[in-house]
């Protein structure tokens, strides 16, 4: 695998709209105070530390988070961590809750790779509740069930859902079976599953709980 991150040889990256919509009023809310608060004249180290946090999670927890589909494999990101999974150690696509990627992990110690899966933070499933079917109705492993079928039948209007996300993946790995099969050049038949920690996301939720906690310790 030549890279971790998603390069230009990206074929697709999938987001749901109402996270991003939400990640960018967060953002726009957050960092807008955190802003108009050092312009006003009287700053509040413990306000702008709030407030830049409000903005840093709309971005961790709602706009960075995407699953993108490339030449060599899935590029999982989610809040906080990244997962990159080269088609040769996919194993499966599951749809529950979100969508969740069954793969081969690394070689142990008795020369065996154990099973392993990472969940899609940013391909959920929407769960409608049913007039008069309470709580316990929409979340019941039927009626989920019927969700996750709903989900899986193309609707263009829905945008990405774990269905149409699922289907995208499985298309994929199929599309690199057939060039595997072929011989093509630019396919990669090795790699290993990297999962490694995002760096500039820590950095934005931990500064501003740090001028949080001198906040209240001044």
């Amino acid at each position: 695998m030549p890279a971790a991150a998603p390069s230009r040889e990206a074929l697709r990256t999938l987001r749901q709209r109402g996270s991003l919509v939400l990640g960018w009023l967060a953002v726009v809310g957050g960092y807008g105070m955190a802003l108009w608060s050092l312009v006003s004249g009287e700053p509040s180290l413990g306000f702008i530390g709030g407030a830049a946090l409000v903005g840093s999670l709309g971005v961790v927890l709602f706009v960075k988070p995407s699953l993108t589909i490339s030449l060599h494999g899935v590029h999982v990101r989610n809040p906080l961590r990244r997962t990159v999974i080269p088609w040769v150690r996919l194993q499966d696509v599951g749809t529950r809750w979100n969508l969740e990627l069954y793969f081969q992990g690394a070689t142990g110690a008795d020369g065996e790779r154990p099973d392993r899966h990472v969940t899609s933070w940013a391909i959920a499933t929407h769960v409608q509740r049913q007039r008069g079917g309470g709580l316990l109705g929409a979340l019941s492993p039927r009626r989920l069930e019927q969700v996750t079928q709903r989900e899986a039948e193309p609707a263009a209007s829905r945008g990405t859902t774990v269905g149409s996300a699922a289907q995208s993946v499985e298309v994929a790995l199929q599309e690199w079976r057939e060039m595997v099969a072929d011989r093509r050049a630019e396919v990669s038949t090795e790699g290993e599953v990297e999962r490694t920690w995002e760096g500039v996301d820590l950095l934005a939720v931990l500064l501003p709980l740090l001028l949080i906690a001198v906040a209240v310790v001044l």
